[in-house]
């Protein structure tokens, strides 16, 4: 029997639920996985190098949709002095790594529109993760209204047809009709939904663990068997199959999701690194600039067979730099911060108002 709106309202409202370690520890390995991946994948020295950032891609392109399917498991509620917090700190860090990009000698390369993009990094798409989380947040009022006034068969169906179109002839086909290789609002959104769905409708059910690391073998396998095949044909490095928005990358999200999701523990540690995960995210590249610069240059190891296996020490090198980076900032401008957001939601509201009301006289 369809459930009633109200009953889809009722039922997210009252679903709040306390994120326990096992999800958190989820977030801080798929930051891993995205930092190796972003090393490895640019370089490539020899037969070996290859097949390795085959293998790496595969397991490390899962890394941002695991941080969507979290998003949608908890739902997003938009709340607007938590957004312009999450701008500030952007905009700290994006301004940081501008400075040191300047005196490194890098920023003189940059186009006027790439500096902008560190200028307003939420608009310039600085990150393009961050630019679609900001519009699926304000999405989200809507989105979640939605879906939660559908029958589980009616979200099934439209979970079923989003997947056919925006992954399936991706996959298949190699057609990419969003034009983004799933690195854009399309793909997030799906994503989002599909975490919601199963909260809403599969959060009662325990899945078999084995069968789910199962699945998630055959798929990487599968995956990574059809890239070398790709590679061997063309002499070219290949990912055709492990981009964002193909079946096998949301497939394989899923699936560790769900394992992850019955994993309970509770760890201070742990809660408190992922915390800093959004932080840790953005000063990426900023990092990896400060350690080639002024501690070790790692990239010199690119024609070494061990560079991949160095490239997964500084990528945890990286989470730590972050982490502790990121809790002195909060700690020396966290209060500061939450009074400046505080000050700027009041002033967003009254603009808001105003502009409401200059609307309804011209339209009288």
């Amino acid at each position: 029997m369809a459930k009633s709106p109200e009953d889809g309202r009722m039922r997210g409202t009252m679903e709040k639920k306390e994120r326990d370690s096992g999800i958190e520890l989820l977030r801080i390995i798929g930051l891993l996985l995205i930092f190796w991946m972003h090393g490895a994948s640019s370089y490539r020295n020899n037969e070996l190098s290859a097949w390795l950032c085959v293998v790496i891609e595969t397991i490390g392109n899962v890394g941002v949709p695991i941080f969507i399917l979290v998003s949608g498991y908890f739902g997003i509620r938009l709340k607007p002095k938590k957004m312009i917090q999450l701008d500030l700190m952007l905009i700290f860090y994006c301004w940081i790594g501008l400075f040191l990009r300047f005196l490194w000698g890098e920023a003189g390369a940059y186009s006027g529109e790439e500096i902008l993009s560190y200028v307003f990094p939420v608009i310039g798409r600085n990150s393009w993760y961050f630019t679609c989380y900001f519009a699926l947040a304000f999405l989200s009022p809507f989105l979640n209204e939605f879906v939660e006034s559908l029958s589980r068969e009616r979200f099934q169906k439209l979970l079923l047809t989003m997947l056919i179109i925006f992954s399936g002839i991706t996959t298949v086909c190699f057609f990419d009709i969003t034009q983004d290789g799933g690195k854009g609002i399309v793909n997030m959104t799906m994503l989002y939904l599909i975490g919601r769905y199963i909260r809403l409708h599969e959060d009662e059910r325990t899945g078999n663990r084995r069968k789910l690391a199962a699945a998630y073998l055959a798929i990487s396998l599968v995956c990574i068997a059809l890239n070398g095949a790709l590679y061997g044909v063309t002499h070219t490095m290949q990912n055709r199959f492990a981009r964002d928005n193909t079946l096998f990358t949301i497939g394989a999200a899923i699936c560790i999701f769900l394992l992850f999701k019955e994993i309970h523990f509770n760890s201070k540690v742990v809660n408190a690194i992922a915390s800093h995960v959004p932080a840790v995210f953005t000063m990426e590249w900023t990092l990896r600039g400060i350690i080639t610069a002024y501690m070790f240059p790692y990239l010199a190891w690119n024609e070494s067979n061990w560079h991949e296996w160095i490239l997964l020490g500084v990528s945890v090198l990286l989470i730590a730099m972050g982490t502790v980076i990121d809790s002195v900032r909060v700690l020396l401008f966290g209060k500061a911060e939450e009074k400046l957001a505080g000050i700027l939601e009041g002033c967003f509201r009254k603009l808001g108002s105003l502009s409401k009301k200059l609307l309804e006289k011209a339209l009288l």
